[in-house]
């Protein structure tokens, strides 16, 4: 009988430590299912299963199974996910100050957002936290351009035409309004069949999203300087990250950097592959004169200067920030503006 009694006391013991070890992680992804985000994704769930030796599995829902980002973190913040690959737009939503890496018209290349990047980090981490979140890694995303019907050289042309951008993206909707620009609000799964109706005639937009729903052969004109960088991270609920045991989280942070890094490569080539495809098939890319260029710098910079999307959207000190670190980048890579 005593032997029976130590035996499930023994069964029971291992029964509760492997209960207390075993985490299953469940984030949700809008990337579509053997897109390089998900394929990436999927490689990092493979490292962070070894590195724990299979305690740590992370179960992921591709391809928007989860909703929209608005859908995907709501469903963490009441605990039915733990975790997301994010966009700017959703970084937004979590707190519009994270929105300001990619306020258009402050960084001008992909130089300068490596530094801003790595100088915010620790800043970014923080506003997150105060929302309940925890960065554990992002990467760039690509770039913004203006895809139009008709040409766009100088901002009066872009007010001539109808603007579709994204629904709830409420920082640069705003932005773009108060320069005066007819901005359609507008789901990415409307944007062709606006094009085709005559409901809107531009777009901003990366090349590889422009290519991916296909709106070049109607919006194909696109100006040839970078308006915005987009980003792209993981985060999680704090609420879940801590239920990782401490000994491996900087071991899967480390793991997910070294994997968005190769992504990044992979994304840009993807990029200059989707570029090329689209001039082969009828895309034009306008190119601005120096005066034009320096207007739509100035018509931002008038705007950032005003209390209204700065102090109010965007947190003025967060905002200094971020010009700071610009200020030193361009003073120590001998930065000329001619």
């Amino acid at each position: 009988m005593q032997i029976r009694k130590n035996l499930f006391v023994m069964l029971l013991l291992i029964f509760s430590v492997t209960t207390i070890f075993s985490l299953t992680l469940k984030v949700g992804s809008v990337a579509p299912r053997n897109s390089p985000w998900d394929k990436t994704l999927n490689e990092i769930a493979a490292e962070w299963k070894r590195i724990s030796d299979g305690t740590v599995q992370v179960k992921i829902y591709p391809g928007g199974i989860t909703g929209n980002e608005d859908d995907t973190l709501r469903k963490i913040k009441v605990g039915a996910l733990d975790g997301m690959v994010v966009s700017t737009m959703g970084l937004n939503k979590i707190s519009s100050d994270l929105f300001t890496l990619s306020l258009p018209f402050i960084i001008g290349d992909e130089d300068e957002l490596n530094y801003v990047m790595d100088k915010m980090h620790d800043t970014y981490r923080g506003i997150m936290s105060d929302k309940g979140f925890e960065l554990i890694s992002w990467t760039k995303a690509g770039w913004m351009n203006i895809f139009s019907r008709d040409p766009v050289y100088y901002p009066i042309d872009l007010e001539r035409q109808k603007l579709s951008f994204t629904t709830g993206e409420s920082v640069l909707i705003k932005i773009l309004k108060d320069l005066g620009f007819h901005v359609i609000p507008e789901d990415s799964i409307d944007w062709l069949s606006g094009l085709q109706s005559g409901r809107t005639d531009a777009l901003i937009l990366s090349p590889l999203v422009a290519a991916v729903f296909q709106v070049f052969p109607i919006a194909d004109n696109m100006l040839d300087f970078q308006i915005a960088p987009l980003l792209g991270a993981i985060v999680f609920s704090e609420r879940s990250w801590r239920k990782v045991p401490e000994e491996y989280r900087q071991d899967f942070i480390d793991a997910a950097n070294e994997k968005l890094g190769y992504l990044d490569t992979e994304s840009r080539e993807l990029e200059e592959k989707a570029l090329q495809v689209m001039l082969e098939n009828g895309l034009t890319v306008n190119s601005a004169e120096k005066d034009a260029a320096e207007e739509w710098q100035k018509i931002f910079n008038d705007l950032y200067a005003k209390e209204g999307i700065i102090g109010t959207m965007v947190s003025r000190d967060i905002f200094n920030e971020l010009i700071n670190h610009i200020e030193e980048y361009k003073k120590y890579s001998g930065y000329n503006a001619d």
